[in-house]
């Protein structure tokens, strides 16, 4: 039996960021739902970049309406989460278990910026709806 310290993995590549401004396809590959610290809930979706294997992993911060925003605020982060829903082709409203997005797959434009705890990372610039 093969121990798991047995493993070579000198030649192991590392994940990196894929370069900005292009389009890329993208798979959900997890969905979280929480409140933030000021106690607002929020849609935290994790994606892989198709096709690109070495590509890191990333994650989007979706604030979700509610009653204590502003107009200005509530309309920003509506027409946010309808890009979102738009690009991967999730109803609008949204009426399943957020773990239900998991596989879905959209397209986006990514930039790249420097994250303090995890280095370069992928972000989503702009959420591409299909035509």
């Amino acid at each position: 039996m093969t121990s798991l310290l047995d493993i070579d993995v000198t030649d192991a590549p590392e994940p990196k960021v894929v370069p900005a401004n292009e389009e890329y396809k993208l798979r959900i590959i997890d969905v979280t739902t929480d409140r933030d610290k000021n106690d607002e809930p929020y849609l935290f979706p994790r994606f892989e970049v198709v096709d690109e294997p070495l590509a890191k992993d990333f994650t989007k911060f979706l604030r979700l309406p509610h009653g204590e925003l502003s107009e200005k605020e509530l309309i920003r982060v509506r027409s946010d989460l309808r890009k979102f829903l738009e690009a991967f082709e999730l109803p609008n409203p949204f009426k399943g278990d957020p773990t239900d997005m998991k596989g879905k797959t959209g397209w986006a434009i990514l930039g790249v910026g420097e994250d303090e705890q995890y280095g370069e990372q992928n972000y989503i610039k702009k959420f591409i709806a299909p035509k």
